[in-house]
């Protein structure tokens, strides 16, 4: 009996140190890509379809003002691209990017697909907002992505 419960004991511990070794060899890597400043007057049936979704209610997404769209010569969309890659055994869930919005900032337009990476995966992820055609395109973003459960995040200045 008590060798099994030796050789019980050593299976455990060398158990924990293998979920020790996924864990402090996860490595998960985001930075900023780039950054595209679009002119809605030549996406005026997005640009009305945004409006026409406002007035319904319906809008997917986050509204920063709720004063109703004027016309598109006054907004720029602003659409930031991360990349992100996953350097480690775990596959990562849920990969979130929240954008901190300034004032001007009108919407950020949802982004209903769910961003998981497998494994020794990459992906770019993006973020778009609407917002007064006189804002610069610097924003910061908490990237979040979680890992057998466990949340992370990281702090990233997009456009620059």
């Amino acid at each position: 009996m008590k060798p099994l419960a030796i050789l019980l004991v050593i299976l455990v511990i060398a158990a924990l140190a293998g979920v020790g070794y996924l864990y402090t060899s996860a490595n998960f890597t985001v930075a900023f890509s780039s950054v595209v400043a679009t002119d809605p007057l030549n996406q005026a049936d997005y640009f009305a379809g945004l409006k026409s979704s406002l007035e319904s209610k319906t809008f997917a997404g986050t509204e920063y003002s709720s004063a109703p769209l004027a016309s598109p010569e006054n907004y720029l969309f602003y659409t930031w691209t991360l990349h992100a890659e996953n350097h480690s055994f775990l596959p990562v869930d849920t990969v979130e990017i929240q954008v901190t919005p300034m004032t001007g900032d009108v919407l950020c337009i949802g982004d209903p697909a769910d961003h998981s990476l497998s494994p020794g995966g990459a992906a770019d992820l993006s973020v778009t907002f609407l917002t007064a055609r006189s804002m610069h395109s610097v924003r910061e973003a908490v990237v979040t992505w979680y890992a057998w459960g466990l949340p992370f995040s990281t702090r990233l200045t997009l456009g620059k």
